[in-house]
């Protein structure tokens, strides 16, 4: 385990692939991440990669060839080495694998980057390709954020908040596919979302309109608590257990699971992206401790 604190945020990151384990305020015994019991849910921030959601049939075709890829890719099972431990600052990579070339047959890099300044913690994704061809890929987050003091038998878990006034959900199938139809989740007037037992017995909110930018968690009072902010394409919302488990997810993808009967080129599924042989792409996003 690795630790990295500014003086005001401590966390608390495992090697293996380098999620996230804890959130903490220094002054505070408050932690803001999911602590993984496997009752409701193992993980805690996985990063996926190299695809967010499923595949059809757990296949993506690639330049004719199959290959079999589990939901959320690899990556999140891989160890990584440390590059960077510096002040405020922690950098973790991994690169292919002779086993890994059998699922993904690219020779990648994947480094993720912490930085902690004031009561911001930035997460940053750099993929660099150092094969002969161009790679398409996905990536995504996945921090589940506890609710502040949870009670499976309350009405109201909490509160989402965000900058927009309608959510625009892409329909999940039972098997974890994207349905070809959607629907609308409009926020009330005071802009808060009550996070209840029945907010995800779609089991996900899935917006792929590439609006959302910032994302709150409140609590029971509608305090702020902590928030998501990004600028990626596809935000997903979900908690377990029909939402009545104590977290919910808020996650930004480069990507998103196929539509159910897909077997094109990975290449051509929606939200891909690509990175040329030699070059690095890279984002980051934001979770901020209100």
């Amino acid at each position: 385990m690795e630790y990295l604190s500014n003086g005001i945020l401590e966390i608390e990151v495992s090697t293996v692939g380098a999620e996230l384990q804890s959130i903490r305020r220094v002054t505070s015994p408050t932690e803001y991440l999911w602590q993984g019991d496997p009752a409701y849910w193992s993980r805690r921030a996985p990063v996926l990669f190299p695809i967010t959601g499923k595949v059809w049939a757990d296949t993506a075709r690639i330049e004719g060839q199959a290959y079999a890829l589990s939901k959320h890719g690899f990556v999140r099972d891989m160890p990584f080495t440390k590059v960077v431990d510096e002040d405020r600052h922690l950098a973790f990579s991994v690169r292919a694998t002779e086993e890994s070339r059998q699922v993904w047959p690219f020779d990648f890099e994947l480094r993720i980057d912490y930085t902690l300044l004031r009561n911001v913690l930035t997460v940053g994704w750099s993929v660099t390709n150092h094969d002969s061809r161009v790679m398409p890929f996905q990536i995504g987050a996945h921090p589940a954020l506890l609710y502040p003091r949870f009670h499976a038998d309350d009405a109201v878990h909490g509160f989402l908040s965000c900058n927009v006034d309608v959510l625009h959900s892409t329909r999940i199938t039972p098997n974890g596919f994207a349905d070809s139809t959607a629907f609308d989740v409009e926020l009330p007037k005071d802009g808060l979302l009550p996070l209840t037992n029945d907010t995800f017995a779609c089991d996900t909110l899935l917006d792929t309109t590439d609006r959302l930018r910032r994302i709150t968690l409140h609590d029971k009072d509608g305090k702020p608590f902590v928030t998501i902010q990004h600028t990626m394409p596809v935000t997903a919302l979900w908690s377990p257990c029909n939402g009545q488990a104590p977290f919910v997810c808020i996650e930004p993808w480069h990507g998103c699971c196929d539509p159910e009967g897909y077997e094109g080129d990975f290449a051509a599924r929606a939200f891909v992206e690509q990175v040329a042989p030699g070059e690095t792409w890279s984002t980051n996003y934001e979770i901020i401790i209100e």
